[in-house]
């Protein structure tokens, strides 16, 4: 049985079935705020290349990346390292079965 995932990005509630990468997320929210991509990796002390496979779910959250995106982006670290923990457990019970 997949039981949902709710979770919250500026108290608005995200359900998925499966955890969603949080490369996933953070696109969206750059995106929502009108922000250049290649000078928010700038700012985040990435290449952009980097950011895009972030996007894509090739690379994961780290704990020094989520604080930066505490600082640029105004939502906890917590919120990212819960959504890149939720989403690494997702994947290992799939494979798992």
């Amino acid at each position: 049985m997949v039981k949902e995932l709710k979770t919250t990005i500026k108290r608005k509630p995200i359900y998925s079935a499966i955890a969603i990468h949080p490369g996933e997320i953070l696109k969206d929210e750059i995106e929502s705020r009108n922000l250049v991509k290649s000078q928010f990796a700038n700012d985040l002390g990435i290449l952009p290349g980097h950011l895009s496979e972030l996007f894509k779910g090739k690379r994961h959250i780290s704990a020094s990346l989520a604080l930066k995106l505490q600082d640029l982006l105004d939502i906890s670290a917590e919120t990212w390292m819960n959504l890149q923990v939720r989403h690494d457990l997702s994947v290992a019970r799939a494979l798992k079965k």
